[in-house]
């Protein structure tokens, strides 16, 4: 029996890191978000535990008055907390490419009676903001969902105001982890300058800024 339990469990675990390593090299190809119907997998008290919920909240440096855009705010795991950590005067922006999750974040935003929060649907790649309106602009466990990264970015340079900050947070398994050598990588390239990343390779968030004199490069990138 016991000798069946281990092959039972490692036939288990191998069958997770195949459909890990295959939902990775779709995602490359395709854009395959989180689907909505798991939406309920990201809202729990576990959920928060396993991804260092709280931890990401403490590492944005949110402060009340801040205007905050999360790209992929799914239910709003993080972007509901958030709202109630700017206020007073606060307002948090979530964009999603489902509609169903955009629905889900607002549904939870209105429990907790929130009036501060906004939901958008649409690609973080294409999706335009008014210029130099953030001063806050994250994505977690998102960045590796998008296939055009570098587009995505370029929407986040523009949003944010000159001093504005950028935040990317990935895990290790997640399908779509991106390392840290490649989200500093793909932020650089853009423009923005990286401060500091916390946590561990496999669980981190690289926060970086948009230079004070950086209308200059906005206009040449446009």
């Amino acid at each position: 029996m016991t000798h069946l339990l281990l092959v039972g469990g490692a036939a288990l675990v191998a069958a997770l890191i195949l459909v890990n390593l295959a939902w990775r090299w779709s995602s490359q190809r395709w854009q395959l978000p989180c689907p909505t119907w798991l939406a309920w997998g990201l809202s729990n008290s576990l959920a928060d535990r396993l991804l260092a919920t709280e931890a990401t909240l403490d590492r944005l440096q949110l402060v009340p008055g801040m205007r905050v855009l999360e790209m992929g705010s799914g239910p709003g795991r993080l972007l509901v907390p958030a709202a109630h950590r700017v206020l007073p005067g606060g307002q948090v922006v979530g964009l999603d490419l489902q509609p169903g999750m955009t629905d889900r974040l607002l549904a939870r935003a209105a429990a907790e009676g929130l009036q501060n929060v906004t939901g958008m649907t649409g690609d973080a790649a294409t999706t335009e903001h008014a210029p130099v309106s953030f001063d806050l602009v994250f994505l977690s466990l998102t960045l590796g969902e998008i296939p055009d990264r570098d587009g995505a970015l370029r929407q986040a340079w523009r949003a944010l105001r000159p001093g504005g900050r950028l935040c990317i947070a990935e895990m290790f398994p997640d399908p779509h982890f991106v390392p840290q050598g490649s989200v500093r990588s793909l932020a650089e390239c853009v423009g923005f300058v990286h401060e500091r990343t916390q946590g561990r390779p496999w669980l981190f968030t690289a926060r970086f800024v948009k230079p004070d004199g950086a209308r200059e490069f906005e206009r040449g990138m446009m």
